[in-house]
């Protein structure tokens, strides 16, 4: 069951925007951050939720879409994402910090799949503008995550000629290629 999940569990980057998502089923999804491992149960992520109209433009303009995809600058009008949550942080992320974010940020994305909502990580963006606009005095964000209902198609397709990069075929269908078990067992 969880490889199923797993398996329709990519990152979306496009949505049907005008699909919100209610804060109690943000809630729901936050509440997997308690459930998630960390190291010494510091229990060190906080989460905050941007769903307003003006904030949820402020942060895309903070943001740095699909590196691969040279030709595209992001979700246009209409697909971009009904949510974010923003992981933060008291300090600078250590070894330990850095791994519990990633526990917290994929309890909450698989909560998020589950539920039938697509996410997508973040790790560029413009940190000090995202501060100002999420106002969170003592926190420092280190990591966005998107929200919404998926309005497009993600499979899974085996890596070619060792090429791990994702893409767009001329459908639109986002193609992301992963190695086989032969080459992960090790």
């Amino acid at each position: 069951m969880i490889n199923e999940l797993l398996k329709i569990t990519r990152s979306y980057r496009r949505y049907k925007e005008g699909e919100e998502i209610s804060d109690t089923l943000l809630s729901e999804i936050a509440e997997a951050v308690r459930y998630a491992p960390s190291a010494a149960n510091l229990q060190r992520a906080r989460v905050a939720f941007v769903n307003e109209s003006l904030q949820k433009q402020a942060v895309f303009e903070t943001l740095g879409f699909a590196a691969y995809l040279k030709d595209w600058d992001g979700p246009k009008e209409g697909e971009r994402p009904s949510a974010y949550a923003v992981i933060m942080t008291e300090s600078e992320p250590d070894v330990n910090l850095a791994i519990d974010i990633g526990l917290a940020a994929e309890a909450m994305i698989l909560a998020a799949r589950e539920k039938g909502i697509g996410a997508c990580l973040f790790r560029s963006f413009k940190r000090e503008r995202l501060s100002e606009i999420l106002k969170r005095d003592g926190y420092i964000p280190v990591l966005v995550i998107s929200l919404g209902y998926p309005a497009e198609d993600v499979v899974i397709d085996e890596v070619k000629d060792g090429d791990i990069k994702y893409y767009r075929d001329e459908a639109g269908v986002h193609h992301v290629p992963k190695l086989p078990l032969s080459e992960i067992l090790i």
